[in-house]
């Protein structure tokens, strides 16, 4: 009986550990690209120099997030100041 015990509760350790996988439930600004990858990218970083060191010594170039880039809202465009004509 003691060996049926910790066999069942072996396996519910291992079911309550291991239930799901792993999800990524996060879309930084800065992603790894490269073919291993695959679109977009490792988007596992919150600024270009936590990506660059992370690339370092591999394949692949830091790159902005494309689906945060695309979902931008758009920028006015600057409004200039008429130039004074000197008297």
């Amino acid at each position: 009986m003691p060996k049926a015990q910790i066999v069942l509760g072996t396996i519910v350790l291992v079911w309550l550990a291991g239930g799901s996988p792993a999800r990524a439930d996060y879309d930084y600004p800065w992603c790894i690209q490269d073919a291993e990858y695959g679109y977009p990218g490792d988007c596992a970083y919150q600024t270009r120099e936590q990506c660059l060191q992370s690339v370092s010594g591999q394949k692949g170039s830091c790159s902005e997030n494309p689906r945060l880039v695309l979902n931008r809202p758009a920028q006015p465009p600057a409004r200039r100041r008429p130039r004074l004509s000197p008297n």
